[in-house]
């Protein structure tokens, strides 16, 4: 849902159709914080941009 979101919003930005374009992602879930509590939440790795294909 991230992904798709953030992909829809940089081809808007840049003017493209979805289907010439795209970005990419990768998402990690991180289960603990540091004191090794249960702390669940998302690390993203996102491109900023497009890329024609």
């Amino acid at each position: 849902m991230i992904h798709r979101a953030t992909s829809i919003f940089l081809n808007k930005q840049a003017g493209l159709k979805r289907s010439k374009a795209q970005t990419g992602a990768i998402t990690l879930i991180h289960r603990f914080g540091s004191a090794a509590n249960l702390n669940i939440h998302l690390h993203c790795l996102v491109l900023d941009g497009v890329y024609r294909v």
